[in-house]
C-alpha cells in the first residue's frame, strides 16, 4: 500500500494485538491509545513508546488526525464507541462480538451501513492456513455435498474474570465470547447460508462455584451471572444441522484449550483440530478410493501475515482499494442473530425458528 494510514486502539486489553499489528503492518502508523483506565493504559503504552496516549475516546478522535481505530472494549460498550467512530468518518475495525446483545448489533449495522467509513468485525480466526483451506475447499465442492457440520472452542479451565462474566457487560459466556469465532467460521466456510431453527442449551456448573477460573476476580460485585458451557444444534442452508459447542471450563484433558471444526460431505470429510492455538498439523481429511478409506494431513503454510494481523491488513487493503469489507457489520448481525436465538432457546427449553 503506497498510502499510510493512521491508526488509533481503543481498549488496550485485547487491543494490544491490534496496536502490534499496526505497528508491525506496512503503511500504517499507530498514532494513538485509549483507555480508561489511566495506569493500565501507561503499563501497556511503555511497551509502545512513543505513541500517545488518551484516557477519552473523543478528546483522541479529536486530536489524533487518526483515519482508522479498532474498538476493543467490553462488549456492551461496542454500540457507543463504534458508532461515535463511524460518525466521526473513521474506517472502524470492532473486536467480536458485534455487541453484547442483538438491539446493539442491530444500531451498529445499521450505522455501518450508512457511513462513510469501512467497517468490519475483528474474525481473526479466519486468518488460518487450515480456515482458508476448508473455504476454498467446500467453495470448490473438493468434499462433495456437505451434510454435516460441528464447530466448537472448549477449555478445560479458563473462566476469564471481571466483565466476562457479567450479563449486562458481556450478553453471555462462552458462546457468545468463543462461540462466536466457531459460529463465524463455520458460516463463512459455508458462504453464510440462512439459519432457519436454534436448538440450544446452556449450563453454569463451575463459575458459580468459583471454579476453574483464570482470575479470582471471576464474578465480580455481582457474581456469575453467565454460562460457563453451551451446546446446540442449528439448521442452515438446505437443512444441513450444526452442532455448536463452547465451554470455558469442563472436566477435560488437563490444559485443554482447543478449537475443532469438522465438515462432512459426500465425497470426504475435513476436520480442524487446533490444540492450545496451535498453527502447524490441524488439518486431516477423510476419504475413499476405490472402496478403500484414505486418510491425509495436508500441509499448510501459515498466511503471512495470520491472526488479527491478517484480518487488519486486509481491512487496511480494502480502505486504500475501496473494496468490500473482509467481515462486514451484516455478518455480524447474523452471528449475533443466532446466538440471540440460542439463549432464548435454552431459556425456553425449546427450538427456536429464526425471524419467528
Amino acid at each position: 500500500m503506497s498510502q499510510t494510514l493512521r491508526a488509533g486502539v481503543i481498549g488496550i486489553g485485547a487491543g494490544r494485538f491490534h496496536a502490534e499489528s499496526y505497528r508491525d503492518l506496512p503503511g500504517v502508523e499507530l498514532v494513538a491509545l485509549c483507555d480508561v483506565n489511566a495506569d493500565r493504559l501507561r503499563e501497556r503504552a511503555a511497551h509502545l513508546p512513543g505513541v500517545p496516549h488518551y484516557t477519552d475516546y473523543q478528546t483522541m478522535f479529536a486530536e489524533a488526525d487518526l483515519d482508522v481505530v479498532s474498538v476493543c472494549v467490553p462488549n456492551n460498550l461496542h454500540p457507543e464507541v463504534t458508532i461515535a467512530a463511524l460518525e466521526a468518518g473513521l474506517h472502524v475495525i470492532c473486536e467480536k462480538p458485534l455487541a453484547n446483545d442483538l438491539a446493539g448489533a442491530e444500531r451498529i449495522a445499521a450505522a455501518a451501513e450508512g457511513a462513510r467509513g469501512k467497517f468490519t468485525v475483528c474474525y481473526d480466526k479466519r486468518y488460518r492456513a487450515d480456515s482458508q483451506w476448508l473455504r476454498q475447499a467446500v467453495g470448490a465442492g473438493t468434499l462433495g455435498e456437505i451434510y454435516h457440520v460441528e464447530a466448537g472452542w472448549k477449555r478445560e479451565t479458563g473462566i476469564p474474570g471481571g466483565w466476562f462474566s457479567q450479563k449486562a457487560t458481556a450478553g453471555g459466556g462462552p458462546l457468545i465470547d468463543l462461540g462466536v469465532h466457531v459460529l463465524d467460521l463455520a458460516l463463512w466456510v459455508l458462504d453464510f447460508p440462512a439459519v432457519h431453527t436454534v436448538s440450544g442449551t446452556t449450563r453454569a456448573v463451575f463459575g458459580p462455584a468459583g471454579r476453574k477460573s483464570w482470575n479470582t476476580k471471576t464474578g465480580g460485585a455481582g457474581g456469575y451471572e453467565v454460562e460457563d458451557g453451551a451446546l446446540g444444534l442449528l439448521r442452515v442452508g438446505s437443512g444441513i444441522p450444526l452442532l455448536l459447542e463452547a465451554s470455558w471450563a469442563d472436566h477435560r484433558r488437563p490444559g485443554e484449550d482447543d478449537i475443532y471444526l469438522r465438515f462432512a460431505g459426500s465425497k470426504g470429510a475435513a476436520v480442524v483440530h487446533v490444540r492450545n492455538y496451535t498453527q502447524e498439523d490441524t488439518l486431516m481429511l477423510y476419504t475413499e478410493v476405490d472402496g478403500t478409506a484414505v486418510e491425509a494431513r495436508p500441509r499448510l503454510r501459515p498466511p503471512v501475515p495470520a491472526g488479527h494481523a491478517g484480518l487488519i491488513d486486509a481491512f487496511l487493503r480494502c480502505v486504500v482499494d475501496d473494496s468490500p469489507a473482509p467481515a462486514p457489520a451484516a455478518q455480524g448481525l447474523v452471528t449475533l442473530q443466532v446466538l440471540d436465538a440460542f439463549y432464548r432457546s435454552a431459556a425456553l427449553g425449546r427450538e427456536v425458528v429464526l425471524g419467528a
